[in-house]
């Protein structure tokens, strides 16, 4: 992790933890302290483990706050192609279960009383060519038959939202938007109230199962554990050999920038995306263009660790905002920033025990990651604790790899 250039999100500080006094042993160890780790610590309490140790090496790198602050119905891809890569019966499985998980955050936030900037007023698709035109009308079509609200918008009034260059959309209502550095810190001080530990610069190295237990190796000591979770996500392979040797994550950079305060209101305040998902957007509760993506038009993006920013894609970014966005005045940039993000092999996250019974992850989002990871940690907690779990459940095990 190299390089790491400022994120919008991080004008709010990041909550970090103690810097020494790391325990020797503990009941839980919680690896990675993002959206998912901090996420998989709360659930965790609120299930009744006590002992809990919440860890990190260098927060602010951590993807959960380079991204749109989308939470978004769905995967990254659209239904008919969920449908096609997977069968219509499991694409609808997996589209419920984003749903609820998009639930789930709104559910957190009131429970906690979190302001986070939280805002549910859908997520427009928007089609840039004839044929995503064509999947976006299909994917409403298919969502409708099972059952799901979607609905097809139509170019003229792509055109009056404040876009050009476009054709129709697909919007779905109930997808939202809000500031990830204000509910993972939210997450975090709930987990710290309830009696957790948590330890910021903490480089883990390797993990090692013993006759009774998980030892974490550190570059700051050894941690013996009952049990671990892995919530790394793109960096859980650098000590996870689980998944260092199956190549099940890789990952890949994505950057965004972000203008000064726009001197009139952009019609489209909440999520919307370009392209097949390629470039993402939302405009800021102050009035700010976020924009993110281009990455598909360069290689070296995938595979990279690196923090630094791309001069291509960036101005790729700009000349996609002046192409696709009505706004009459210049544009100024004031923030560009980028981020590593995790592709898993399947496309969809890793829940559940790895090979070993005391080792688990909940990693692997492969963009969506807002909801995702808070979804997928409320999940994993239900595995861990035995509760009731969804059918669904048995698509993320990491074992069937």
């Amino acid at each position: 992790m190299t390089e790491a250039t400022h994120s919008f999100w991080l004008d709010v500080p990041l909550k970090t933890g103690l810097k020494e006094g790391l325990p020797q042993s503990t009941s839980i160890v919680v690896i990675g302290s993002g959206l998912a780790g901090a996420s998989a610590a709360y659930f965790l309490e609120k299930h009744g483990f006590e002992g809990i140790t919440l860890v990190d090496y260098l927060p602010e790198e951590a993807a959960s706050y380079r991204n749109c602050g989308h939470i978004l119905y769905g995967t990254v891809e659209s239904m008919k192609a969920l449908c096609e890569i997977h069968g219509a019966e499991k694409a609808k499985e997996l589209w419920q279960f984003s749903i609820d998980i998009c639930n789930q955050v709104e559910q957190t936030q009131k429970d906690l009383s979190l302001e986070m900037d939280y805002r549910r007023k859908g997520y427009l698709v928007i089609a840039d060519s004839e044929v995503e035109d064509r999947e976006c009308r299909e994917s409403v079509d298919l969502l409708n038959k099972m059952g799901f609200q979607s609905e097809y918008v139509d170019s003229k009034t792509i055109q009056d939202l404040g876009f050009k260059n476009c054709f129709g959309a697909r919007y779905e209502e109930g997808s939202a938007d809000a500031h990830p550095v204000k509910f993972r810190n939210g997450l975090v001080d709930a987990f710290l109230e309830k009696g957790g530990q948590y330890y910021s610069g903490v480089e883990v190295l390797d993990l090692e199962e013993t006759s009774d237990g998980v030892r974490v190796k550190t570059a700051q000591g050894e941690i013996q554990a009952d049990a671990v979770v892995i919530a790394a996500n793109a960096y859980s392979p650098l000590f996870s050999g689980f998944f260092k040797s199956r190549g099940l994550i890789d990952p890949f950079r994505g950057q965004i920038i972000t203008s000064k305060p726009l001197k009139h209101s952009f019609p489209v305040q909440y999520p919307h995306s370009f392209d097949h998902g390629y470039e993402y957007a939302v405009v800021t509760p102050d009035n700010r263009l976020m924009i993110g993506g281009w990455r598909n038009h360069t290689d070296g993006e995938m595979g990279t660790y690196s923090l630094k920013t791309n001069s291509f894609v960036e101005e790729g970014l700009k000349k996609f905002a002046r192409d696709h966005y009505q706004i009459e005045e210049e544009i100024e940039w004031e923030y560009s920033w980028s981020g590593i993000m995790a592709a898993s092999r399947t496309g969809l996250p890793f829940i559940g025990n790895t090979s070993s019974p005391r080792i688990y992850s909940v990693c692997g989002f492969t963009g969506h990651g807002f909801s995702w990871a808070h979804g997928s940690a409320k999940l994993l907690s239900d595995i861990m604790a035995g509760a009731p779990v969804p059918e669904v459940a048995k698509h993320f095990n990491p074992r069937v790899l």
